[in-house]
């Protein structure tokens, strides 16, 4: 994964293959916050920024939740 430079990421309201994008709050969509937990704390992936798109209001909840989630600071839900 050297290639990898940069991850874009979102919570997703709606399924995979809907062909939709409309964004959720982070850990409130598909992907979850399990996803995030396993993307954000990837060996590989782990030490990579994030451009993420977020619903306009709480931008800074989601930007809290994902740097506690990178940083390892919750426990499973």
């Amino acid at each position: 994964m050297t290639r990898v430079k940069l991850i874009h990421g979102n919570d997703s309201k709606a399924d995979l293959g809907e062909r939709k994008d409309r964004h959720e709050h982070i850990g409130k969509g598909k992907v979850g916050i399990e996803g995030f937990k396993a993307i954000l704390s990837h060996p590989e992936l782990k030490n990579l920024n994030m451009i993420a798109e977020l619903p306009p209001d709480k931008v800074a909840t989601d930007i809290a939740l994902l740097k506690r989630l990178r940083k390892g600071l919750l426990s499973k839900s």
